[in-house]
């Protein structure tokens, strides 16, 4: 999706206007009701927040999902999942300027940061490409013949991350995203992954102790929810990498799932329990419209209702179990930003279009209501360390 939103503003391709959308008489439509207020708890002993994806590819677009995510929650998510800088970090050279501009993001006083980074690619199939002057770049050599587990890319992201943490002071770390999806796909280079993550994980927590640091967990593959996860022993593998992570951090998009989920079980995510650590969701969100995926010829199914009922299942799910943080990827709808893209890339980038807390025009989504009587109540932290 990066790589396709680059293009598209190189390219300058033409999207919408950003004007207000009118009815057929020509008349600026009336905003919807303002959704009524939820009563939620007095105390959470959960952090809540977002990632900055923008709202559309403007200035206007980023300071939307930024200001929201800054007055919405108290935890902002930067996720580095578009690449990693290997030759430089290997050798201690300095970074391009693309890099040191994301590794300079500051959250507002009084804010926590969570920071996420991945040795993976987009599909979570090999090494993670090439991060120069811009991410998303192809593998120089020899980079794209090194497995997962060589000593030059465990020195390289070791580097990495350190100099990561030394510049922006996280207060929590994941060194992997969505990190069991690779089991479903190539189970040979998994077990390369786990060797990486090991060493990468007690390295840190040499320097690092008191910073929680782990992996993330895609929730779908681990329950075997899609086709490519069935036959893979995802249990197993995921509590044995759990010796190496300080929390079990999960990410959760119900819509994605072949399976109905419509609405969540009221049990579905007391798994998470058994491995007696800390929770977290690292990144979730339900659409809360239909979305038709014509490149993929299938449909994802969400309503107003639905998004409502999984945003209160999951931050209730969280204050029961005392979960450490939850993150909602998405402050704002980005259907403008999707009109940006050619038609396969706009598939893509839809399924994640419509599950921010409010519209594109900045309008409260019924959701809204109900993650913000839980942002209200007073922040007890869980006593995990």
């Amino acid at each position: 999706i990066a790589l396709g939103i680059a293009a598209c503003a190189t390219n300058g391709m033409p999207g919408p206007s950003g004007s207000t959308p009118s009815s057929a008489s020509g008349q600026a439509k009336a905003p919807p009701p303002a959704p009524p207020e939820y009563r939620g708890p007095a105390t959470r002993p959960f952090l809540m927040g977002f990632t900055q994806w923008p709202a559309d590819l403007s200035n206007e677009g980023v300071a939307i999902a930024r200001d929201y995510a800054h007055a919405h929650g108290d935890i902002v998510s930067v996720m580095f999942i578009g690449g990693i800088p290997w030759p430089e970090a290997l050798d201690g050279k300095p970074f391009s300027k693309d890099v040191q501009d994301n590794m300079s993001y500051r959250p507002p006083p009084g804010k926590k940061l969570f920071l996420s980074i991945s040795p993976l690619d987009k599909d979570r199939r090999g090494l993670a490409p090439y991060w120069g002057e811009t991410d998303n770049r192809p593998l120089p050599q020899p980079w794209s013949r090194e497995p997962l587990n060589s000593p030059r890319v465990k020195r390289a992201y070791l580097n990495f991350v350190l100099r990561a943490i030394e510049t922006m002071r996280p207060d929590y770390l994941a060194i992997g995203v969505e990190s069991n999806v690779l089991l479903s796909r190539d189970q040979s280079k998994w077990q390369q992954l786990k060797e990486l993550h090991r060493d990468t994980y007690s390295a840190i927590k040499k320097v690092h102790r008191s910073l929680p640091v782990f992996f993330t967990t895609d929730v779908l593959h681990y329950k075997r929810l899609t086709r490519d996860a069935k036959g893979t022993n995802q249990e197993k593998e995921v509590a044995d990498l759990m010796r190496y992570s300080d929390l079990f951090a999960m990410s959760f998009y119900p819509h994605m799932s072949p399976e109905a989920l419509r609405p969540v079980p009221g049990n579905f995510l007391d798994f998470a329990r058994r491995f007696k650590k800390g929770i977290a969701v690292s990144e979730s969100g339900m659409t809360s419209r239909p979305v038709d995926l014509r490149s993929y010829n299938t449909t994802l199914y969400g309503s107003d209702p639905d998004q409502t009922q999984f945003t209160e299942y999951l931050l209730k799910t969280a204050a029961r179990d005392g979960y450490e943080f939850v993150i909602n990827f998405a402050t704002t709808d980005s259907d403008r930003l999707v009109a940006r893209l050619r038609p396969q890339l706009a598939d893509l980038a839809r399924i994640w279009a419509y599950i921010g807390m409010q519209t594109g025009d900045q309008h409260p989504k019924p959701a809204s209501a109900v993650w913000d009587g839980f942002f209200r109540a007073k922040y007890e932290a869980a006593k995990w360390w």
